[in-house]
């Protein structure tokens, strides 16, 4: 028997009930329900259709086999597959043409126009036609002399290519003639297309789909003219949200410290067992009590040998840097959108760097990985403003001196985590202890209380400090 609610698609759903509960029902409803392709196909023929109108339709819970449930989901089928055969057109003031060229720069002889953060040899496709604001940060122009083929042309990256053809901004073409015939010298980049090479001369180039720009641009790590597919996905994923990106430039060879020579009095005094108290640094003994025995008149002696586990403390030049390996490498600098001053030529100093890394080739990175990673990038402590604030803590040490964005790719979907190099604590505990120490010792000076020194000594290592009365 057939439920009338069911026969009819048109019938009011469950009515909401009052207070929150009845909310989030509706919530999760609304979450459940399906897109009702018709609404989406009807509003192509419309002018001003805003993201209301397209709303989500009804659901059935299961098939009943009636003329009614049958005829509305032959309907929605028939809707997307309207919606998914839509064919999208380049206007005609707005068409912009990239020719394919993925092996142009490969010769040998291109070599000196290759320079820090150009990629030339990955930039598989020259425009033909430059218009539109998206030239802020993607492309790079090819600098060199006037008589070569391919200088003064804007060049994209694969990852670049493949964003704009899929949002719609150039038509990608593969080409049926030489380089010279489609982009003669000193021909113009803007303005309408040159008699016989219009986007209906089929002769002179292919237009390439999408699924054509994905196969040729998207390959394997370090592959000239290619990308992998989760750097896309990053790429895409910050593009799309407003933000400059662009490829880090290549790591540079780093000239191992040297250590300062060494002269016979300091090798011979080095030998010397420092006694706390005399200008020098206890050396801590592997045997024996913590604290050594002796006469301490201060705190800061005493709680310095107690710290037993070094403290961490970044330094602007690593003692002995190391070159990342992929994936926990920074691949993109990212700049915020709407900052002023940035220029693709001459980018400012980035306001992240990521790293990519693929859940399906990838593990959690080690210490080491890590340790890499981050000094792979330039020294960068929070601004002084910062230290005296204790607001700011937490600011500080999410900045830390060095941080790095890794973006995880799982299927898909992209999560960012922050990795920084920070101090092990904001404030040194030893320092803190013993400036609250100084401070009551100074009230007890204040109040005239005696001072008795006992010594440190014992098989135990306990400690007899100096004991003072200190009025609260």
């Amino acid at each position: 028997m057939a439920f009338d609610d069911d026969d009819s698609p048109l019938a009011a759903g469950p009515a909401p009930a009052d207070g929150e509960g009845g909310a989030s029902i509706v919530e999760e409803t609304l979450e459940d329900d399906m897109p009702d392709y018709k609404l989406f196909a009807s509003a192509f023929s419309k002018k001003g259709v805003s993201s209301q109108t397209i709303r989500k339709g009804e659901k059935d819970f299961e098939t009943h086999g009636t003329r009614a449930q049958d005829g509305a989901l032959e309907s929605s089928r028939r809707a997307l597959e309207d919606v998914l055969s839509y064919t999208r057109i380049h206007k005609g003031d707005a068409w912009a043409r990239g020719w394919c060229f993925p092996d142009f720069w490969m010769d040998e002889t291109n070599v000196a126009l290759d320079y820090e953060g150009m990629w030339l040899k990955d930039r598989v496709v020259v425009m033909e036609h430059e218009k539109g604001g998206w030239m802020k940060d993607i492309g790079r122009v090819a600098s060199g002399s006037k008589d070569q083929l391919g200088v003064g042309r804007l060049w994209l990256l694969p990852e670049e290519a493949i964003y704009l053809v899929e949002r719609g901004t150039v038509d990608l073409w593969w080409p049926y003639t030489d380089f010279e015939t489609l982009v003669p010298k000193g021909s113009a980049t803007s303005g309408p297309p040159r008699p016989g090479f219009g986007p209906d001369d089929y002769d002179v180039g292919l237009p390439l789909s999408l699924e054509a720009a994905y196969s040729l641009f998207i390959g394997y790590e370090d592959e000239q003219g290619k990308t992998t597919l989760p750097k896309y996905q990053v790429y895409a994923h910050l593009k799309r949200a407003g933000f400059n990106i662009l490829r880090a430039p290549p790591e540079q060879p780093r000239r191992e410290p040297t250590e300062p020579s060494q002269t016979l009095w300091q090798w011979l005094f080095s030998f010397v067992q420092w006694e706390p108290g005399q200008g020098g640094k206890h050396r801590q003994q592997p045997f024996g009590p913590l604290v050594a025995p002796g006469l301490y008149r201060s705190y800061r002696p005493i709680y310095q040998q107690l710290a037993l586990v070094p403290r961490h403390k970044p330094l602007p030049v690593p003692p002995s840097p190391s070159k990342p390996e992929d994936p926990f490498r920074v691949h993109f600098h990212v700049w915020k959108p709407g900052a002023g001053g940035f220029s693709k030529k001459n980018p400012p100093p980035p306001d992240f760097r990521i790293a990519v890394a693929d859940t399906a080739d990838s593990c959690l990175p080690t210490l080491e990985q890590i340790e890499t990673l981050l000094e792979s990038t330039p020294y960068d402590p929070a601004p002084e403003a910062w230290r005296g604030s204790p607001g700011r803590l937490y600011q500080r040490l999410k900045h830390g001196h060095r941080n790095v964005l890794v973006a995880v790719v799982d299927r898909g979907l992209v999560n960012f985590m922050r990795f920084g190099e920070v101090e092990e604590v904001a404030r040194k505990a030893v320092e803190a202890v013993v400036a609250a120490a100084e401070e009551g010792e100074a009230e007890a000076e204040e109040g005239g209380d005696e001072t008795v020194n006992y010594p440190v000594g014992g098989t135990l290592g306990v400690v007899g400090v100096s004991q003072r009365r200190i009025s609260t």
